[in-house]
């Protein structure tokens, strides 16, 4: 019989919540488990988040709110490890969360975010008889559509895993009716087990900010436009940098007082000898091209530095091959940032084109050019669409999240709401 002393289990291998955004492996799904966890505690729901001890330097078990915890496991080695190398430690990882789990503290759930995450849920549901709840945050079959082909052993490998993880799980989050599709079509998921549940946006961080002269940067004296993301091709930035180039052959006097601030990547600090392979192209790129006076790496963000660059932008570019939400295009919108993204995916959901911001094809240099231009010279435009947006993120909620979550809970533990010991006031 369960008590109210239990927890959720929130698994997120390789998105510590806690990680600085933008880096190599930290994006929308840290930003999403941190903030559902948060809320989930407004709400009396006490979670458990594991994860890789990627930050050598982090302590092993920290806070996320007054009770939530996120708690790091070594799985054979601390340090960062990309996606490739943590799939061969899985085992390891297994093995310490077993061990963990011997402690005082039970859980009534699992909720596995990405497929790796989803491997190691699918081996605790089996042993200990949990229920188990996943989010993908982004499925292989997207990926390799997206791509073109799968890029190694591991993606194909993944497609596989993810199919047996979503046929076994007892209920899956999509964030988006074409994700259900996908899940329904391709996985051949049964729709009564796929629930819906849109991401969120922090509106106390994401929300329009006056100009702060910290960041250096006002919009009076510079167009700027922003990108964040991490340093993968899927996300697009090649692409952009193609389009600068393009915007500035077309109409040179456009580019006179731009600047493109590129966050997320590599952070500023590291040796020369560190620098990703990924950045030193598109540096040479840059370079190639005589950009370097029009673009500037910012390296990977504090939600509320974020929240700052967004609120001067004169346009968020979102440019990736494929997102299943566009969590980055919420939160630009939120900051009253217009957003220029690929029709694809979440963004072709959320955002909504000639009206919060604009649509293009995507990897398409020449058009994404000819948006950028579009808002750039068009002020009143601009100014439409940026109180648009900010209108428009509002309807985004992680309290909303939260609440739909527990609904969802309950339903898979078969259990009364005072087992998850959820504050009934909050319905």
């Amino acid at each position: 019989m369960m008590t109210n002393k239990k927890k959720v289990m929130f698994i997120s291998y390789h998105g510590d919540p806690l990680e600085k955004l933008g880096g190599i492996q930290s994006g929308g799904q840290n930003t999403y488990v941190k903030e559902v966890v948060s809320s989930l505690e407004s709400l009396g729901l006490v979670a458990d988040v594991f994860t890789h001890w990627s930050d050598p330097a982090a302590p092993q078990i920290q806070l996320i709110g007054k009770k939530s915890r996120v708690i790091r496991l070594e799985a054979g080695q601390k340090g960062f490890q990309p996606k490739q190398l943590l799939y061969t430690m899985l085992p390891n990882f297994i093995k310490d969360i077993t061990a963990f789990m011997q402690s005082p503290y039970q859980y009534s759930l699992i909720h596995s975010n990405y497929w790796l995450s989803g491997t190691v849920g699918r081996y605790l549901k089996n042993k200990y008889s949990l229920p188990l709840v996943h989010t993908s945050h982004s499925l292989g079959i997207v990926r390799k559509n997206a791509v073109g082909q799968l890029q190694n052993n591991i993606s194909a490998i993944r497609i596989e895993y993810e199919k047996e993880l979503l046929q076994k799980a007892d209920c899956i989050i999509a964030t988006t009716s074409t994700e259900e599709n996908l899940l329904h079509e391709f996985y051949q998921i049964e729709l009564k087990k796929i629930k819906i549940v849109p991401c969120g946006v922090n509106t106390d961080i994401f929300r329009p900010l006056q100009h702060n002269a910290a960041i250096g940067y006002n919009s009076n004296n510079h167009k700027i436009l922003l990108f964040v993301g991490r340093f993968e091709e899927n996300k697009g930035l090649a692409i952009l940098l193609q389009a600068i180039v393009a915007l500035r052959k077309k109409y040179p006097q456009a580019i006179n007082n731009l600047r493109l601030l590129i966050g997320g990547g590599d952070p500023l600090n590291i040796p020369e000898t560190s620098i990703s392979v990924e950045k030193k192209q598109y540096q040479h790129f840059i370079n190639q091209h005589s950009l370097a006076d029009h673009i500037q790496f910012l390296g990977p963000l504090k939600h509320e530095e974020l929240a700052q660059y967004l609120s001067v932008a004169r346009a968020t570019i979102v440019p990736s091959y494929y997102e299943s939400f566009g969590l980055v295009a919420i939160e630009a919108m939120a900051c009253g940032s217009p957003v220029i993204a690929s029709d694809t995916g979440g963004l072709a959901h959320n955002v909504l084109h000639g009206k919060t911001g604009l649509l293009v094809e995507p990897k398409n240099p020449l058009l994404l050019a000819e948006a950028i231009h579009e808002l750039l010279i068009n002020d009143s435009l601009n100014k439409w669409m940026s109180k648009n947006a900010a209108a428009h993120a509002k309807r985004f909620s992680w309290l909303q999240v939260a609440k739909d979550l527990t609904k969802i809970y309950r339903g898979v533990v078969a259990c009364q709401e005072d087992v998850l010991n959820i504050r009934q006031s909050m319905y």
